[in-house]
């Protein structure tokens, strides 16, 4: 798996988060890059090295490799694996040095797991997804990915479970365990085509239509596949609506998105929010303007309030964030292609990208998010130019 910013630990929301980006990149744009060479069996990697394989592939796999083998040896997902104590968590540079490497060592890491049905079926969703994208490749992992994806839906079906987890910005928001559900079944869909899951989403037409905010986007991959012309009407109408609440966020700032500054750095909520309209203006072209697209990318790249207009990715821009919170955060340095948190909201209420670090609020590197959203927002914002 792979470790987020400087914290050393492995989520499993970040862990599936990850997989599902790289999975959406493939599937959508037949993403291929090889500039690293990943052997699992001998546990190398060499970078700018190339091994003739796609390396989106190839970090699907490694995050993969890591949740499957959790549910093998639990038979269940793990919800955190951490290190032990405080000193192993202050640890600087790469993790590797956190531990002797001898099993039952007294600095192994603690493997933590909860009940929480809303990341349980939001996994569901990332893993059936993560099969389409490993079917191919490493076949044996693509079907433990979606025999672990179906598994956790119909215990969560049978128990009818319910419940609210921490979203991917992993800061205190939640989502309904509705929601998840939805996408579990959107994407298992997608993988099999069973009847039952298109059975359950349309079931939720009213849910989708009130909340459809929330959901909209991952319906929007499945709507055509269920040919259902009533259903897709009645969801086109409520986004429609939708669409007209963005465009009043949108007009509030000059930036021409939806803006709305929280303690936290803003960038990670508005590449989410411009990689799943992605979805919407995939599905709805006359009903959402891929302009929303653009000028978050924009935003990511330097169009943000306050003096320093840095890109929050670093090394990408004629200034970016070069002094940035990951690994690297005892060096006064950057990882190239890492992307901040970036524009904070400094008390009472002035936006603003301070030039020093370990203001991690503002330019912590992270996964499951982040920048693989990042990542998918450049793809999107490519693919949608060339089309037109």
């Amino acid at each position: 798996g792979w470790h987020d910013a400087g914290d050393f630990d492995l989520r499993i929301e970040s862990q599936t988060g990850e997989i599902y980006h790289l999975s959406a990149a493939v599937e959508e744009f037949n993403a291929f890059w090889d500039e690293t060479t990943v052997d699992q069996n001998s546990k190398v990697v060499e970078i700018h090295q190339p091994d003739g394989k796609n390396d989106f592939l190839q970090q699907i796999e490694h995050g993969a490799l890591s949740i499957v083998a959790g549910y093998k040896a639990l038979g269940r997902l793990y919800h955190e694996i951490m290190c032990q104590n405080l000193r192993q968590y202050v640890l600087l540079g790469d993790p590797v040095n956190m531990t002797s490497h001898i099993t039952d060592g007294p600095d192994e890491r603690y493997v933590f797991t909860e009940n929480n049905p809303a990341k349980e079926l939001q996994s569901s969703a990332r893993l059936a997804a993560a099969y389409r994208a490993l079917k191919g490749y490493n076949d044996s992992l693509a079907k433990d990915c979606l025999d672990i994806a179906i598994a956790l839906y119909d215990q969560l079906e049978e128990q009818n479970a319910v419940g609210k987890s921490v979203d991917d910005s992993g800061v205190g928001y939640y989502v309904r365990t509705d929601n998840t559900r939805i996408q579990a079944a959107c994407e298992l869909f997608l993988s099999t085509g069973e009847e039952k899951y298109r059975t359950r989403i349309l079931g939720y037409v009213d849910y989708i239509k009130e909340n459809v905010d929330k959901v909209g986007w991952c319906v929007c991959r499945c709507i055509d596949k269920l040919q259902d012309e009533a259903f897709k009407q009645t969801v086109k109408e409520a986004l429609i609506v939708h669409q007209k609440n963005i465009a009043n966020m949108c007009a509030e700032t000059p930036y021409r998105i939806p803006y709305r500054p929280n303690t936290w750095g803003a960038g990670w909520g508005i590449q989410t929010m411009g990689a799943k309209y992605y979805f919407l203006h995939k599905a709805f072209p006359d009903v959402f303007p891929a302009d929303v697209m653009y000028d978050a990318l924009n935003f990511i790249l330097g169009c943000h309030p306050g003096s320093n207009t840095a890109s929050f990715a670093s090394g990408i821009g004629a200034v970016s964030h070069t002094i940035a919170y990951g690994f690297n955060r005892a060096d006064w340095s950057y990882i190239p292609g890492g992307v901040s948190s970036g524009t904070a909201l400094i008390r009472p209420d002035f936006p603003e990208l301070l030039e020093f670090p370990f203001l991690w609020q503002q330019s912590e590197y992270v996964i499951g998010g982040g920048s693989s959203d990042y990542l998918f927002l450049v793809l999107a914002v490519a693919n949608t130019l060339k089309n037109k």
